[in-house]
């Protein structure tokens, strides 16, 4: 009787590492335009979509807004690590985007505690993030 080979399920870890994958390729998708280019919206540079980075405006480790659409936005290495993420202008390019009430709501909410994201929670974003991927991805190609 031969045995059967248990699958086991991924980690969190590998869940999370995922998620952060397909979240940030949606997020440099979206801001990409139709030749797959991104603008950093800062020093205006211009960068194939696969060398833009995810910045976000409130770190990755608020686990509230890890992958929060309006907390993520792409830009260029330089902007995002050379100049240390940037976040006296990355504020005020937020602040003009959405509002200064919003971004205060966004910093105020940062500081409570949050709970990290389960293995489900993690499974429902690379679920979420992958169809969205191919929405933007033929919209972009149309």
């Amino acid at each position: 009787m031969a045995k059967t080979k248990k699958t086991k399920s991924p980690t969190k870890t590998k869940l999370r590492q995922k998620a952060d994958s397909v979240f940030s390729t949606f997020v440099r998708l979206r801001d990409s335009n139709k030749q797959w280019i991104v603008t950093c919206p800062l020093c205006w540079s211009k960068l194939p979509r696969k060398k833009a980075q995810n910045m976000h405006f409130i770190k990755r480790s608020c686990w509230f807004y890890r992958y929060d659409e309006m907390n993520c936005h792409a830009w260029c290495y330089r902007c995002n690590v050379i100049l240390s993420w940037n976040y006296i202008a990355y504020t005020r390019w937020m602040q003009r985007e959405y509002g200064i009430d919003f971004i205060d709501h966004m910093i105020d909410e940062s500081k409570k505690l949050h709970k990290e994201w389960s293995k489900e929670d993690y499974q429902k974003i690379i679920d979420t993030y992958t169809e969205k991927i191919i929405e933007y991805s033929k919209k972009l190609t149309v």
